[in-house]
């Protein structure tokens, strides 16, 4: 039996101080919106829990809650996920009735979805809660006009991304 000889991998040389990185970390608008997410989704978890909402079901359902009756082809786009995580997750939304999916009456190749009653009343105990959460982990020392300031430039960046697609 051979015997491998140990070999030294060289490691990157740490940068001799902070201006010595061109991009720093805390620049990159991809991972500071990736660390909000991450940081959003593990603020209000156990509250989805309580209420029995997978996480992969609450996006859906927050888009349903003001768009009820829409195509699945649109809930997909609006949700901005791939249509094989879309019928999976109504799959499971299904079963745990908070949704129904039906054909399309005028156009039988279409889906469209539905709310259920279970999920229009899981909606009325469930957003007040989201909101408190949400404000404390994320808005907390934020001004009126700073929140608003990020909800619109939020919503031009996802405005940019439906028109350009992705790369």
């Amino acid at each position: 039996m051979a015997v491998k000889k140990a070999t030294t991998r060289a490691t990157p040389k740490a940068a001799a101080n902070k201006d010595d990185v061109v991009y720093r970390s805390s620049d990159s608008i991809g991972l500071l919106m990736r660390m909000a997410l991450f940081g959003l989704r593990s603020s209000f978890k156990s509250t989805l829990t309580r209420h029995k909402i997978p996480w992969s079901a609450w996006h859906y359902l927050r888009v349903l809650w003001e768009a009820d009756g829409i195509s699945q082809r649109d809930l997909t786009q609006r949700v901005g996920t791939m249509q094989p995580n879309t019928v999976s997750t109504l799959r499971n939304m299904a079963k745990a009735g908070f949704v129904t999916i039906e054909r399309h009456a005028a156009d039988r190749r279409s889906t469209v979805v539905y709310l259920t009653p279970k999920a229009r009343r899981t909606m009325q105990r469930i957003l007040p809660d989201i909101r408190v959460v949400v404000r404390k982990a994320m808005l907390e020392g934020f001004s009126e006009r700073e929140e608003a300031e990020l909800r619109r430039l939020l919503n031009k960046m996802c405005a940019n991304m439906r028109r350009t697609g992705p790369r």
